[in-house]
């Protein structure tokens, strides 16, 4: 009963976990694959935008994500890129949820719940929302597209951002998510956040989303935001519920290290993409030498040991980005029970019949603890068999 109640402890805190970070990704990569699909160009502007620089750089561009976009594009042999403005990228991030509804839908997305945000000239404290529609049904043309206002908002924009375009996205619980491809695709970090108490709140970028080293950080003073009055917060809702879209990690794609466990001493820990896979075993029999087959010996001992393998395949999930990642997996034990004999002739070993007929399922769940971005310990609590407890502990590195 404890060993249940425990596991029922730990899918808590896993959903909780899940909840959290998954829609937190969904976000940030669309705006990322947004940002690599798009081309800031100031010749194209034709009206007043917010901005430091007259054409901003491009920070993101397709090669960084060539394979998704290969994936997505199926039997295409070229990537759908475009040369616009802020609307231009709000657009495709709006088209691409239409695309993959189902996929933000089962994300935690609210319905249809998703519209181009917008802000007039000069006017940072009303958003406006629009959805594309048909010629016959828009109040409004922008960049030539059909637009119909659904909604006003007095909110104060992200960083004050006027005549300015990006998207927002309602969750199941009711919270407005804000992302800005465009800025994102100018300063090398994810623009994203929530509405909240009548501003769009800043939430810091994840890292592993980064590719300009001066990304916003706690405690650290960032000196190429937009303006002097940009803030930003921890994110600390866990609102949602969701799946991970998939893009490739900056940093902890790799990690190896060695893994003991108290059954099975000799093992290792090997993973990817938060997913990873330990193998432990425990040969001290074969050592001493084991003799196996159906024979019967004089002289067999009480001292036993078991002899064979453990292996679990399992994800980790995040609960501090860059910091703790919880994993879960199951795996199976394989083993087989050695009796140590002696017999007429002064013979000594090991016996058993060596086909690893001892088999149980193993159930871990854990914590690991990432330092300075390339080393990590692990632990991890194991249910064998659903009867016998065991532990782990590891340590290795992160490329």
């Amino acid at each position: 009963m404890k060993n249940n109640l425990f596991f029922m402890i730990i899918f808590s805190i896993l959903a909780c976990t899940v909840m959290a970070d998954d829609f937190s990704d969904i976000l940030q990569d669309l705006a990322v694959q947004t940002a690599c699909l798009g081309r800031y160009s100031a010749a194209q502007t034709g009206v007043y935008v917010t901005s430091r620089y007259n054409d901003p750089p491009d920070w993101y561009d397709p090669p960084m994500m060539a394979n998704r976009f290969a994936a997505m594009s199926g039997s295409m042999t070229r990537t759908i890129t475009f040369y616009g403005i802020c609307f231009d990228y709000a657009q495709f991030a709006w088209d691409d949820i239409k695309k993959y509804q189902k996929m933000y839908n089962d994300a935690g997305m609210k319905d249809q719940q998703w519209y181009i945000a917008s802000t007039k000239t000069n006017d940072p404290y009303t958003i406006i929302l629009y959805d594309p529609v048909s010629r016959e049904k828009a109040t409004v043309i922008s960049n030539g597209v059909y637009l119909k206002e659904k909604s006003r908002h007095s909110i104060y924009a992200h960083d004050g951002a006027t005549g300015h375009a990006w998207i927002w996205i309602q969750h199941k619980n009711g919270t407005w998510y804000w992302i800005d491809p465009t800025w994102t695709d100018n300063t090398g970090y994810v623009w994203w956040g929530i509405v909240k108490d009548g501003s769009e709140i800043q939430y810091y970028p994840d890292y592993q989303y980064c590719v300009a080293s001066n990304y916003p950080k706690p405690g650290v003073t960032n000196t190429e935001t937009r303006s002097s009055n940009s803030t930003y917060t921890e994110k600390t809702e866990s609102n949602t519920s969701s799946v991970n879209s998939g893009i490739p990690k900056h940093f902890g794609n790799f990690f190896i290290g060695y893994n003991y466990s108290s059954e099975k001493p000799f093992g290792f820990t090997i993973g990817g993409h938060s997913f990873y896979s330990s193998w432990n075993l425990n040969m001290s029999a074969y050592f001493d030498g084991v003799t196996s087959g159906t024979n019967t010996f004089d002289g067999l001992t009480g001292e036993k040991t078991d002899n064979g393998l453990e292996f679990t395949v399992g994800y980790l999930f995040k609960l501090k980005e860059g910091v703790f990642r919880l994993p879960i997996g199951i795996g199976i034990s394989m083993t087989d029970e050695y009796q140590y004999y002696h017999d007429s002739i002064g013979n000594t070993g090991w016996y058993g019949n060596g086909n690893l007929e001892n088999r149980k399922f193993i159930f871990e769940a854990g914590l690991q603890l990432i330092l300075f971005r390339f080393l990590y310990l692990s632990s991890t609590y194991r249910l064998i068999g659903l009867s016998k407890s065991g532990f782990t502990i590891g340590s290795g590195f992160i490329f």
